[in-house]
């Protein structure tokens, strides 16, 4: 019976510590009422747990007729999250909190192109993290790391990335050598990372989801049945889906792989190869991206709608697969082609509508993202937490 206690009074704790996910402040009402445990066995329980430090006495609150009640919330200063998304371009850099609050983030300018550049790109994060924030760099117990390409989770390695040139990283060991600390890592693919913050910002009980990045490549990303889906070795590589098998080589050694159609470098080649032919002459692409032919599309330049609209029927391909495979309720298309915000949705909608399996179609709904990347970064947070913290416990 000792042991049974033992173990009812942990399940317990963790189901009250449960009750302040996404929660500021709370009564020990609000805990009753949301565990069903009794009111002495919760207050002694919340004694326990603010004298581990994983809650706090914050105010005291209002009356509704009785006693003022002493207001509760998690110690948002116990630990940190150090998080990173890392692009061929740079990455974003943060420190998140116990209460998924984001209280730095930066933007670094870098390229990254081989292993080399990698561990200078995290060698420049951590940097930044102790000049502007050294307060905190003692407290980080936990770096997720977000990158594009294949990897194997449960070892944090980044087994091959095409867009990072990037074979067989050891993800894990790099981040003990640069932090000479036991600080525990996670890695998470770039769409990963990106619907775990769509997927926490939403606030909503979303079970079937799929996310869709079109930026310096095609990623995908799943959430089912309310979880991520994470599987060593298994991406869902989305951009290497063939669609052509007579169109352009692509880097996997295929050919007319959705990639070599959709993404910024397909569509500036695409760009250029119209202008030629409709001007006869070249034209320097070299220092344009995908903003820029998005914005020459949105102040009406010809060609750059022409890409514009085929980049879109691609896109509507790449979804109308991802409904026919997964089923999901709804797909989230992210990357500068969101810009086009009731433009994309329309397009993509309508193609998938009349192309897609009809059972799959009745109920589903496609949108662009509106949050900003640096979201995926209390994306991971809220994964990693939620693992370490507010663990679900079924009997």
């Amino acid at each position: 019976m000792k042991g049974s206690k033992e173990t009812m009074k942990v399940i317990n704790k963790q189901n009250i510590l449960n009750t302040f996910i996404d929660k500021d402040t709370i009564t020990k009402l609000d805990v009753v009422n949301n565990t069903k445990l009794s009111a002495a066995t919760v207050s002694s329980l919340i004694a326990d747990l603010v004298g581990e430090g994983l809650i706090k006495e914050k105010e005291i609150g209002e009356s509704k007729g009785g006693r003022k009640p002493m207001l509760y919330s998690l110690n948002d200063d116990l630990v940190y999250v150090f998080t990173l998304r890392v692009t061929p371009k740079g990455a974003i850099v943060g420190i998140v909190n116990l209460k998924c609050e984001a209280v730095f983030s930066k933007t670094i300018i870098m390229s990254v192109h081989s292993n080399k550049s990698f561990r200078e790109m995290l060698l420049q994060a951590v940097s930044d993290i102790r000049t502007y924030k050294s307060d905190l760099i003692d407290k980080i117990s936990t770096v997720a790391i977000s990158v594009p390409g294949i990897v194997e989770f449960s070892t944090c390695k980044l087994i091959y990335s095409s867009t990072l040139y990037i074979e067989n990283l050891d993800v894990n060991k790099l981040v003990h050598e640069i932090f000479d600390t036991a600080v525990e890592v996670y890695t998470f693919k770039d769409t990963d990372a990106l619907i775990l913050g769509e997927h926490y910002f939403s606030k909503s009980n979303i079970q079937n989801m799929a996310y869709i990045l079109c930026e310096n490549g095609v990623g995908l990303s799943l959430i089912s049945r309310g979880e991520l889906f994470r599987q060593d070795g298994c991406s869902l590589e989305l951009g290497h889906q063939t669609i052509d098998y007579h169109g352009l080589k692509c880097k996997c050694s295929m050919n007319g792989c959705i990639g070599t159609l959709l993404s910024e470098s397909p569509a500036l080649r695409r760009y250029t190869e119209l202008y030629e032919e409709k001007y006869g002459r070249t034209v320097d692409t070299t220092s344009l991206d995908y903003d820029d032919i998005i914005n020459l599309h949105k102040n009406g330049d010809v060609i750059a709608n022409r890409v514009i609209y085929e980049q879109l029927e691609i896109l509507s391909i790449a979804a109308i697969n991802v409904v026919n495979l997964f089923n999901p309720d709804i797909i989230v298309i992210g990357g500068p082609l969101a810009r086009l915000g009731k433009e994309l949705e329309k397009v993509v909608s309508e193609n998938v509508r009349q192309k897609a399996l009809k059972p799959f179609v009745s109920k589903l709904s496609i949108y662009t993202s509106k949050l900003e990347l640096s979201s995926s970064l209390q994306g991971m947070a809220s994964y990693v937490l939620k693992v370490q913290f507010f663990k679900t416990i079924r009997i």
